[in-house]
Order: C-alpha cells, then sequence, then structure tokens
C-alpha cells in the first residue's frame, strides 16, 4: 500500500512539472507569436502538442487548445490548409474551443490560394528585415521580386508596423497578395460549412462573453469599453446578410481575434494593477 501511495506521489508530481513546462513553451511561442513570428511561434507550439498534445492553456481566455495556437501560427504565416487541420484538432480535444471554430470557419470561407513560389517572402522574413533595420521601401522591393506568402490582416499588420513597417510597405504587400490570389475560388460546399461552423462559433464566444463579463470576478476588467462585443455583432450582422463575398465577414472576424488575443493581456494588466492599488493602501 506504501508502495502505491509513493508511486502515486510520483505520477502527480511528473503529470505537474510537464504542466508547467508546456505552460512555459506556451507562453514563450504567443510572445513570439505576438511579435510577429508565426514560424518561431510554431516551434515552441508544436514541442506542446508533441509532448502534451492535449494540453489546454487557462492564461488565455476562453480556454483554447494548444492546437488552436498551432492553426494561428500556420494561418498567419499563410498556411491555410495546414491552419484548417490544427483547428480541426483543437476542436477535437476541445469541442468549446470557439476561437478554433472561428478560424476554422475563416479557412473554409476563404478562396483557396494558387500555388506560391518557394522563395515567397513570407511575415517572419519580413518582420526581420524590418527589425534589423532594412529600410521598408528596399523590403517592398524584395516582396515585389519574390511575391508574398501571407495575407495581411489587422493582427499581421499591427505586428508589422510596430517594427517598422509604414502605410507604403503595407498598401504594396496588400496589393501583391491582392493579385497573386486574384481569381481563386471556394466550393460552394466549403462556403456553406464555413458559414455554419463560424455562426457557431460567433454565438458561443458572445454567449462565453456576456456571462464571463456578468459572472467572473475577473468579468469587470474585460471590455469595459464594449469593442469586444460590437465587433461580435457586427460579423453576426454581416453573415445574416447572407452575403454574396465574404471577404468583409473574413476581415471582421480577423479583427475580432486580435482584439480577443489584445484583451486578454489587456484585462490582465488592469486586474494586476488593481491589486496593486489594495496591497499599497
Amino acid at each position: 500500500m506504501k508502495y502505491r501511495r509513493v508511486l502515486f506521489a510520483l505520477v502527480l508530481l511528473l503529470s505537474a512539472c510537464t504542466a508547467l513546462e508546456s505552460q512555459s513553451e506556451f507562453s514563450a511561442g504567443r510572445q513570439a507569436f505576438l511579435r510577429g513570428e508565426p514560424d518561431n511561434a510554431l516551434a515552441y507550439f508544436d514541442r506542446v502538442a508533441h509532448d502534451n498534445p492535449g494540453f489546454v492553456t487557462d492564461s488565455v481566455l476562453p480556454r483554447r487548445s494548444v492546437w488552436t495556437y498551432v492553426g494561428r501560427a500556420h494561418y498567419n504565416a499563410g498556411r491555410y490548409e495546414a491552419a484548417g487541420s490544427a483547428f480541426a484538432k483543437a476542436l477535437s480535444y476541445l469541442g468549446e474551443d470557439n476561437v478554433a471554430r472561428m478560424y476554422l470557419a475563416l479557412t473554409l470561407l476563404r478562396p483557396a490560394p494558387p500555388p506560391m513560389p518557394s522563395n515567397a517572402f513570407n511575415l517572419q522574413e519580413v518582420t526581420y528585415a524590418l527589425r534589423e533595420g532594412v529600410e521598408p521601401k528596399r523590403v517592398a522591393t524584395l516582396a515585389r521580386e519574390r511575391g508574398v506568402a501571407f495575407d495581411l490582416t489587422q493582427e499581421t499588420e499591427n505586428q508589422l508596423r510596430t517594427v517598422g513597417a509604414d502605410s507604403f510597405l503595407v498598401n504594396e504587400l496588400k496589393k501583391l497578395r491582392s493579385e497573386s490570389v486574384k481569381g481563386a475560388k471556394s466550393s460552394e460546399a466549403r462556403t456553406a460549412r464555413g458559414a455554419q461552423e463560424i455562426t457557431v462559433a460567433l454565438t458561443g464566444l458572445r454567449d462565453w462573453l456576456n456571462d464571463f463579463i456578468t459572472n467572473a470576478p475577473q468579468g469587470k476588467f474585460w471590455d469595459p469599453g464594449g469593442d469586444l462585443r460590437k465587433q461580435l455583432q457586427l460579423v453576426l450582422q454581416q453573415i445574416a446578410a447572407r452575403p454574396s463575398r465574404w471577404d468583409a465577414v473574413i476581415s471582421n472576424a480577423e479583427q475580432l481575434g486580435f482584439l480577443l488575443e489584445e484583451e486578454n493581456d489587456r484585462a490582465r494588466r488592469d486586474e494586476s494593477a488593481e491589486r496593486q492599488r489594495q496591497h499599497s493602501r
């Protein structure tokens, strides 16, 4: 009996160490992701997913599978097929992961882009070049020569501006990407499934957000200006209008994903600041 108790304690200790290591790797990956380094982020997320495929983080709300971030790293890098597979895997581990469901829907609503040249400029290369001091006009020239392998979402645009991108470069990247995917189409079945999935995802996110703000102790720090809820409602209204083109829905849903990511960190900072004020009284 004593041997069994010791063995059980060792199993619990190993499990706790694995969870701690996974959380540390995940946090490092998320920081790389937020810096606009999707491939560096993916290296961290892949390690967590390999060692602990059922890992669900509680440090980001609503709770999400590590596979959601594997998918988002691929998504921001323009690898939509790989992203869709990761989002589907996230839902197999955590069915209520509506962030994964929303991005899965976006991969279905997006027209399938044509194959890109093997040396097409990726997001991480652009981020690195700007961080190393390469002039935006020079980066734009390289992008024209090599092609662009990613789309500029609100999230990726903000990441690039943070490291030195100007409006000329941003507009040039958008133009080049638009030209490269011109004429791409999505099948009716994919679009119908995408529309269904995004409706379910946004309804779930809206219900979670309203409940969390009303009932959770941390809820008072969330969405004080109502921006998240307004963005959610906007996208739901656009979907309800049954658009013939999905560009605006995709763009506004990506903006929602960006706002949700930002809100996690902003709310945590506000909560920490209030605790410090209370402690100093």
